[in-house]
């Protein structure tokens, strides 16, 4: 009898599980990753771009939360390996999709089987976690409806939004490795003299330059298109009045931030990043890469409303419809003040961006009454195999709506500083391990970092499972950077305290800062990046490692092979040519080392400032180590005078933005070097080059040499115009490649 008892409470205790096993289906899905010529410019075909079965964005994918998802991903990229990464999406380590971290690379022709359970609800996406192919293409959403509809409404919308270029990601990459304001004259947005007198910033403009930052970058590339769904304008749903839609919004941008609003009215957002929130209504959104908002909508009159995504830095938007007859046009958002002050305590981007203050709370204790578990907090559980109702527990608490709301308070730019959750996010008591992540770069040379090291120099940070990790992101750069952990959901911590919410990718602001928070409970190998795909692929990026976890062989070999720990090598060339004056130049450079050469022919001095027959030939071999952003120390050889010459030295970037080099031969001889550009208009600049040779003069007596040139540059490409050096003046040309 007492084994009989004891056989009936194992079989009630096991009972649910038993029945909620039978009751999971499994949702099975085939993606083809291949290489196929497109136009979604609409300006021409190109072929390099890479669809998913057969189109951009890729197919949206929808489960049941408590399904099991099966989806084979095959390779048909020739020479190319792929990957995916399901974004948000809580599963073991080893179906992360990241390749050389915690699976395979797909390689051409082969395939890949992800299975894992869905132990969640809401708007997800995913997309290649190789090289530049999430640019080319390989992104679509991915959706889970929760097993009991929580919020009434009568229609889904996805919006994918997206940015294309016409050239591809990776010579995207190799352009701005050439010089990061490559892109500015495509979208005509290069500072000048000029233009800041026209907006009265003269003196903002100046003191910009004065503290060497220049000013707010609000991207970094030249778009041709931006995209909903694809298309930079369709009709994405006809619907009647009455009726209620959840939009669900995805920047599946590479680099670019979006301001998104609807019609003329406020937008009631729901959900941020797959989590339920308390209800706020904005006029617009602030989304950066990665980002996921819902917003549900009804449409109030026989109209057609027009949900509108407009580039942060203005060149550009994509408008998506919704409803039937009379149009009603989004707002037209104002181009960005490129000569904004670098007070940064009033602007995130927009509006009501701040870091936090130090009265703000921060508790990370149980809070009583409101005790989540373990597994709440983190939003997930150690054991795949089982359901997880925590999530169910997290994203629930929205009633059924059966009457209109009239909005209380309307933000003017959503962003995470008034996003609140549903309930207390606080975390359990334990031991706290603090982590400051400084997000740092270079604009000029195009270097992205994290705390002064790129993720080939410092690639892991490590955790303990069972520990409360809290990351201070500190801003020290001009770009917004939206940091995203994968395997992880975290709490940003925000005025709300206890209920601050619970995100898988947060927006840091330009020289702010932001807190996050998680409880290490998902053993693992993650990745913990910013998701503007340039920076992160030029450095700013690392694994997050559990102490307590050990990959599988086959990938613990395969992380030696990891593409993070390489720092490849760019080229960058200049040519010029004038009637008194030539010079070629060509760098190679990495993260923080440089090899450049240079040859440089002049025509000697005339009287009066003519001409003669003899031209003077000098050049520069170089090795340069960079540290930071402005010191450099150089090393190599020089050629001056017809005599070769062992040189070394420092170069420094003084404020407003001069370019200084001290340099001393193995003669004990000095060369002092000074050069700036002066920016008139956005296409006429000045280059000044000053160099002085103390006790080094020529035939005629100078120390001093200088170039001062006038040059009009309607491209980044070429230059044309005046050349002024000490001996005479002349007209040339420069070309750049």
């Amino acid at each position: 009898m007492k084994h009989v008892l004891k056989l009936l409470l194992l079989v009630a205790t096991l009972s649910p599980v038993f029945s909620e096993s039978a009751q999971a289906k499994t949702v099975r899905y085939e993606l083809t990753i291949a290489n196929e010529k497109v136009n979604l410019s609409g300006k021409k075909s190109v072929d390099f771009s890479l669809t998913v079965n057969g189109g951009i964005p890729a197919p949206t994918l929808e489960f049941t939360e408590g399904d099991d998802a099966e989806i084979v991903v095959k390779n048909r990229i020739p020479n190319q390996e792929a990957s995916i990464h399901w974004h948000g999406i809580l599963l073991p380590p080893e179906m992360d999709g990241v390749p050389y971290v915690n699976n395979p690379p797909i390689q051409p022709g082969g395939e890949f089987i992800f299975r894992f359970k869905i132990r969640q609800h809401g708007t997800y996406w995913y997309h290649s976690h190789t090289m530049t192919q999430e640019q080319d293409g390989v992104y679509g959403a991915f959706i889970i409806h929760p097993k009991k509809k929580t919020i009434n409404y009568d229609k889904d919308i996805v919006v994918v939004l997206s940015d294309w270029s016409d050239e591809g990601g990776d010579k995207i990459l190799h352009n701005l490795r050439k010089d990061g304001d490559y892109y500015l004259y495509k979208k005509g947005t290069m500072r000048s003299w000029l233009g800041a007198i026209q907006a009265g910033k003269l003196g903002t403009y100046l003191e910009n330059e004065w503290t060497r930052m220049g000013g707010m970058d609000f991207s970094d590339v030249g778009y041709d298109a931006f995209l909903i769904n694809g298309k930079k304008d369709s009709q994405l749903a006809s619907l009647h009045p009455g009726e209620k839609v959840r939009i669900r919004i995805i920047n599946a941008g590479a680099s670019s931030y979006f301001y998104v609003s609807l019609g003329q009215s406020p937008m009631k957002v729901i959900s941020a990043d797959g989590i339920d929130i308390e209800p706020v209504y904005a006029k617009e959104l602030l989304m950066g890469m990665a980002e996921t908002y819902d917003v549900l909508f009804e449409v109030p009159e026989h109209k057609n409303y027009e949900l509108k995504a407009t580039c942060q830095d203005g060149t550009g938007s994509a408008s998506g419809w919704i409803g039937m007859g009379e149009k009603v046009p989004a707002p037209i958002k104002p181009f960005p003040d490129q000569y904004m002050s670098m007070d940064h305590s009033s602007h995130g981007g927009g509006h009501g961006s701040h870091s936090m203050s130090n009265d703000q709370p921060m508790d990370h204790s149980s809070h009583s009454g409101h005790q989540m578990s373990e597994n709440e907090h983190s939003g997930h559980e150690m054991n795949h195999d089982d359901t997880d109702h925590s999530m169910h527990n997290m994203h629930a608490g929205h009633k059924m709506e059966t009457k209109k709301e009239s909005p209380k308070k309307v933000i003017e730019t959503l962003t995470v500083d008034e996003i609140k959750a549903q309930k207390p996010t606080t975390l359990p008591k334990g031991k706290v391990h603090e982590v400051k992540l400084v997000l740092g770069g270079d604009m000029r040379r195009y270097i992205w970092h994290i705390n002064n090291k790129a993720i080939f120099e410092d690639r892991t940070i490590s955790i303990n499972e069972g520990d409360i990790v809290r990351f201070t992101y500190e801003n020290t750069t001009m770009m917004h950077h939206p940091m995203h952990l994968h395997g992880h959901f975290f709490r940003v911590l925000n005025k709300y305290g206890e209920s601050s919410p619970l995100k898988h990718t947060v927006d840091v602001p330009p020289h702010m800062s932001r807190t996050i928070e998680f409880y290490a409970n998902e053993p693992g190998d993650w990745m913990l990046h910013c998701h503007n795909l340039f920076h992160m692929s030029t450095g700013m990026a690392r694994v997050v490692k559990y102490s307590s976890f050990t990959p599988k062989p086959e990938i613990a070999h395969l992380q030696h092979q990891d593409h993070h720990l390489h720092d490849p090598w760019y080229a960058y060339g200049m040519l010029e040519a004038a009637s008194n004056h030539g010079q070629a130049y060509l760098r190679l450079s990495q993260t923080w080392n440089q090899l450049e050469a240079r040859i440089e022919t002049r025509n000697s001095a005339g009287k009066n400032f003519s001409y003669t027959d003899e031209w003077e030939v000098e050049g520069d071999l170089f090795y340069r180590r960079w540290f930071g952003r402005f010191f450099n120390i150089v090393g190599g050889g020089t050629v001056f005078d017809k005599k070769p010459l062992g040189t070394v030295g420092v170069a420094y970037t003084l404020p407003l933005l001069f370019e200084s080099q001290a340099l001393v031969d193995h003669r004990g001889k000095f060369r002092l070097e000074l050069e700036r550009r002066f920016q008139w208009t956005r296409t006429i600049f000045t280059d000044a080059d000053l160099t002085w040779r103390p006790d080094q003069g020529h035939e005629i007596g100078k120390d001093l040499e200088y170039e001062v040139s006038l040059m009009y540059s309607p491209v980044w490409s070429w230059s044309a115009g005046l050349m002024l050096t000490e001996r005479n003046l002349g007209v040339g040309v420069t070309f750049q490649f």
